[in-house]
This record gives structure tokens, sequence and C-alpha cells, in this order.
């Protein structure tokens, strides 16, 4: 079978017999129900495909959809004059270079099609370039817009974004002005930002990315995989050694989890699914080619604590759109792919990773970018820190620890102790150990407890204080008394850090009987 990774367009994926998950009957609702449409989505899941598939429709290209489930609808396959905008195709950095995109797109369409533009405004230029493309063409126009907001994540924490924001709005506000021209609008982009900042008060834009009949409209649900790769995972079961059943969850486990509706269907993330398909092997596939790092810069700028993913909440209200440079981080986490909906309290959705991929490539990339570890070398750390551990060689247990706080640059300000925190908690999280971090007691809250098959360990890390009164504050606060009865040894930490060296400085510990 061939796997389409990097493939996009929908013509390439059928004539050349790539694999291609039919979502035509959920497309086919779409195009019969409404006209205007905003769909956010992660990077790398599928919206290119679906703007591509909406573009063959709507050139009327029938003969490829033959064999999809549309083709017994009724569907007329009408032609209509498109335009398709993909902002992953230009380095946008400004307002200008925005702008200029645009008119580059027109100008060319407007060449092909004989029409003449009498302005260099590039908004007007587009206003022209739709009712032409209607007025010699008797066919209302469809406008496609993929990753619209890529200008946006391109200049979200510069002084570019104002102006950014004014074209775009300016843009837009052409766009809805055009309503009588247009047959069908569509929209993607991985974040969701305020409609009064961007849009110009589009208020026919029917939002549809939490929408429960649409939830699985991108991504690969369940049902879908075991159809369309039965071969591949079954191939994989016999490299892997394992039986299907056993392969079947451990992909699951992997790969899937992503929900868009409180009760809508988890679905996986296709980039993952194709990448583990064609190399056979389970990687972190999706992460090594969207990282979105415009979050992991936000994160750092405020200081955010990372202990708080594992119990995370958030209201519907918290993930609509807002204005970008005030979008909270619980709304980026869920919009970029990191964090998915896990469950629904009746008033809040719970946050979660959605799969193991997601979570082991998350705190990879911060202990990278908080550490300053080059690529590669971060995972050699983790390996010598879970041998340190299991064997009880505390000298190497801190001495490979010093080894994340070495290159972190002078001109970093770290005197606040959740930078630190952060770097501990996505590299313990990464030992494949129970860990606890800022664990809660009826006393106060455990820096972090690392167990082992034979130990407990229970730290407590002092940016201003000594080893000794990181470890006085354990026994005083009885940290230990909720491991005891366990089986296991438990051994009490005490750490400071070293204010002039910027890094872990004395330690201390005790052993409890």
């Amino acid at each position: 079978m061939k796997y389409p990774l990097g493939v996009q367009t929908f013509s390439k994926l059928i004539r050349q017999n790539y694999v291609y998950v039919d979502k035509t009957a959920l497309i086919y609702t779409l195009v019969e129900e409404g006209e205007w449409y905003f769909l956010s989505r992660p990077r790398r899941f599928g919206k290119s495909v679906l703007v591509s598939t909406l573009e063959a429709l709507f050139r009327g290209k029938k003969a490829l959809f033959e064999n999809l489930s549309i083709s017994s609808t009724g569907y007329a396959f009408d032609e209509h004059p498109v335009i398709k905008l993909e902002f992953t195709r230009a380095k946008i950095l400004n307002a200008t270079t925005f702008e200029a995109f645009i008119s580059e797109q027109v100008i060319t369409l407007a060449e092909q099609h004989q029409i003449a533009l009498t302005t260099e405004h590039f908004e007007r230029q587009f206003d022209q370039l739709v009712t032409g493309l209607h007025r010699q063409t008797g066919k209302k126009v469809v406008l496609l817009v993929d990753e619209y907001d890529k200008p946006l994540l391109n200049t979200l924490e510069t002084d570019q974004l104002a102006d950014v924001k004014t074209s775009m709005n300016a843009f837009y506000g052409v766009v809805k002005a055009l309503d009588e021209h247009l047959r069908f609008v569509f929209i993607t982009g991985v974040s969701k930002f305020s409609k009064v900042s961007v849009f110009s008060g589009m208020n026919n834009l029917e939002d549809i990315s939490m929408r429960k009949e649409y939830s699985a409209l991108c991504g690969y649900t369940q049902e879908e995989l075991d159809s369309y790769f039965k071969e591949a995972l079954t191939t994989l079961a016999t490299t892997e050694q394992k039986n299907p059943a056993t392969i079947r969850n451990k992909v699951k486990q992997w790969y899937n989890g992503y929900r868009f509706h409180r009760s809508g269907v988890t679905v996986y993330n296709p980039h993952s699914i194709l990448s583990l398909c064609k190399n056979q092997e389970f990687d972190n596939f999706w992460f090594q080619s969207a990282t979105p790092t415009f979050l992991i810069e936000r994160l750092k700028a405020r200081q955010y604590l990372l202990s708080e993913l594992d119990n995370l909440y958030i209201s519907p209200e918290g993930l609509n759109a807002s204005e970008p440079e005030y979008t909270s981080i619980q709304s980026l986490f869920v919009q970029t792919g990191y964090l998915t909906i896990s469950s629904w309290t009746g008033t809040l959705y719970q946050l979660d990773f959605p799969n193991q991929e997601v979570r082991d490539s998350f705190y990879k990339s911060i202990v990278e970018q908080y550490a300053y570890v080059e690529k590669g070398i971060g995972p050699i750390y983790i390996e010598q820190l879970v041998k340190a551990f299991n064997d009880k060689e505390l000298e190497h247990v801190f001495a490979t620890l010093k080894l994340f706080f070495a290159n972190i640059p002078y001109d970093i300000t770290i005197d606040q102790e959740k930078y630190y925190q952060s770097i501990f908690f996505a590299t313990f999280k990464l030992l494949g150990f129970l860990i606890e971090a800022e664990v809660r007691t009826n006393k106060g809250r455990i820096d972090c407890v690392v167990q082992t098959e034979s130990f407990i360990y229970v730290l407590e890390f002092k940016l201003h204080g000594t080893e000794d009164e990181a470890l006085q504050q354990i026994k005083d606060k009885g940290y230990a008394q909720k491991y005891q009865g366990s089986g296991k040894k438990i051994i009490l930490l005490g750490v400071a850090f070293d204010q002039q060296e910027r890094n872990l400085g004395a330690w201390v510990e005790e052993r409890l009987q």
C-alpha cells in the first residue's frame, strides 16, 4: 500500500492510488448545509488534504470521487471558480509581506482569467478578482483559506502583530462584503483568534471546530484505522512478534486520544498513523514535524508551572476565540494539539495529553528548549538517570541532573523557582517511573516523588536555602508518611541550588527505616 506522507493534493492521492480515508460523507453535509465555515485543528492533522478535496469537489472533478461516499448522494458536481490561499507557502513576517502574498495570488489568477485589475490595493484587487470571476463564469466563487493564522503565529511575540492584524482585518472585511458573489468559504487554522481582531465581524462564519458531528472530519477513527490500515497493522504485529490485539492496543496508546467534542469520538493523528504504517516502527512522528515553537516560547516567557498540566481544567468559554496576544495557555495547548479533552464535569473540560507520543515529545522539547540541551543528547541523560535511580547511585543522579542546567545562558533570568521546576518536572516525567510533582499532602506540597521498583525518593528543592533546610522541611511536614507501608525503601533528598553557579548545589540524603 502507498501511504501519502507529504502528499496533500487530493487528485494525486486518488490517481496514484495512495491510501485515502474517505471523509466525503461529512464533506457532503458541509457543502449542502452551509456556506461559511471555520475549522481549527492541530498541525499535520489533515486540514490541507481536506481543503484540496473541497477544491476538487468545487472544480467539478467528478471522476475523482467515483468510488467515494459522496458519489452515491446525488451531488451534482457543478464547477465553480476556486480561489485557494495557502499561507504556509509564504514567509509572512509583517503586514507588507502579508499584503504582497495576497496581491501576488490575485494577480496570477487575474492574468489566467484575463481579468483587469485597476488598483494596487491588495484587498480591492481581491474584490475585483472575485466579482470578475463571478461575472465571467456565471458561477459564484469558492474561497478556501488554509492555515489562515500563520501570519499571526509568525508575529505573535513581535511588534509587527498589530499591523498584521490590521491588514488581515481589511482583507476579511472585503471577503465578508462579497457574500453575494461567494458560493462557499472554508477557513482552516491551528488557533481560533478573535473574529473582531481578524475576521472583521464575519458573524456568518460558522465555527465547526468543536461540533460533535464534525469531530472526525480530520483524523482517523478507530473504525477507520481497523478498516483502511488492517494490512499494515498485521505486518507490524509480525515485525514486533506480538499478536494483533496487543499491537492494536499499543497503537491506540501511542497515537489515539484526540477529542474535539466532549462526547465525540476520539481520533488518531493522520501523520502519525501514516508514518507508523510506512516505517513499521513506533516513534514520535507528529512532534518531529509539527513542533509549535511559539507555544514553548510563551510558556518560557510567562514562567508557566508545568506541574499544573497534571490537573488542568478549562471552561467551554475558555476555548472560544480571543485576541492573539491574550489567548490563554490552556486554550493554546488544546489548539496546538498538546492537550485534548479527556472528560467533562458538566461545567468544565478536563484536559490531558492525548497519547504517549505527544506526552513524551512535549517533555523532551521542554528539556531541550529550557535547558538548551542539544537534540538527541537529552535521551542519553535520561537513560543515565533511570539507571542511577534504579541502582541508588545518587552521586551519578545529581551529576547527571547538573548537565541539564549547565548550558542555560547567563542572560536568562532564572531567579524564579518556576524555571528550574519546569526543567526538573519535564526531566522526571521522561524517566518512565511513577513520577509525582507538586504532590499535595495535608501539610503542604512535596516538590517531587520518584518511585522505582525498589525505592521511593522524596525530593525537596531550595532555590533560596540550604540542603539541610530542604531535608528538614520534608521531615517537619511528614511528606514521607503517605508512602510508608509501601514495601519500598524510602529515601529523603534535600537539594539546594548554587546561585553563583546557577546549577544544583549540595544535597543531603536520609533513609527511613
